[in-house]
């Protein structure tokens, strides 16, 4: 039986990323200019809780949209801190969305998937054009790489959008069955149970629509985040997805990959959507 440090030596990035608090901080100043130079309409809510919110980086004649969904283990990060990866898409002529969501353990991880799945419904009916909807790419980092392909198994139609409302799905980094965090000190606040791994268990589910999928991990990440992304990738097989093993990217610096022009998830995504 393997000891619990072994789980907090996989699941948690901070402990092997020696810069970690560095990146952090620069993620913020980053933030901050991309905020500071876009145009941007903030806080767009699409729910009762405060932090059922939404950033849209608007571009001038949009053929389509970039929805960005921030990591944080479910209970930390917002929109803010990672906001600059909308200057990757927002001058190739793609619109860019951040999407805020309630934290652990005020809700459960169930919880803030259905935030985030009623977050896309209404910028899908309510900021969207029609170009932008027709060209629709979900992506999200770590946490935020479940929630992206939970998009995958969702009935639309039963929330009143088309079949098949999305493109494709990057997700970085991400933990697609949330079962070995229950052996993490971080499951205090996460409230894992195994009958909530089970069902949160994104590999016993069946994807939905014709979208692209591609999971992506960076080369110094844990063998824990590389086996996630394989192993979804096996059972999500019908959808074809890619897997990308990302030269030199450790857990938080993959998402510059994703932010800058011509990097190779920002290509990736823009190829989904249709260019």
């Amino acid at each position: 039986m393997m000891e619990a440090n072994w789980f907090e030596q996989q699941y948690y990035p901070s402990l092997s990323v020696a810069n970690a608090p560095e990146i952090f901080e620069t993620w913020k100043v980053r933030a901050a200019a991309t905020r500071a130079r876009l145009k941007i309409v903030g806080d767009i809510p699409y729910g009762p809780d405060p932090r059922e919110v939404l950033d849209f980086y608007p571009t001038e004649n949009s053929w389509g949209c970039v929805v960005f969904i921030h990591g944080g283990y479910w209970l930390d990060f917002s929109k803010f801190e990672t906001s600059w990866v909308a200057t990757g898409f927002v001058g190739q002529g793609l619109s860019v969305v951040l999407i805020n969501y309630p934290l652990c353990p005020e809700v459960s991880i169930g919880e803030i998937q259905a935030s985030c799945l009623k977050a896309f419904a209404h910028l899908y009916k309510n900021v969207l054009s029609d170009a932008e909807r027709g060209a629709v790419v979900v992506t999200g980092h770590s946490a935020g790489g479940y929630l992206a392909a939970a998009h995958l198994v969702q009935d639309w139609a039963a929330m009143g959008l088309p079949a098949d409302p999305i493109k494709g799905v990057v997700a970085l980094s991400g933990v697609f069955d949330v079962a070995p965090l229950m052996q993490t000190s971080m499951n205090f606040e996460l409230r894992i149970t195994a009958e909530s791994a089970s069902t949160l268990n994104l590999n016993t589910q069946v994807p939905r629509g014709k979208a692209k999928l591609t999971l992506a991990v960076g080369q110094a990440e844990s063998a824990e985040f590389h086996r996630q992304s394989s192993v979804l990738a096996e059972n999500w097989e019908a959808l074809k997805p890619k897997i990308l093993d990302l030269v030199g990217a450790n857990h938080f610096t993959i998402v510059d990959s994703l932010a800058a022009p011509g990097g190779e998830l920002n290509r990736l995504a823009l190829a989904m959507a249709g260019r």
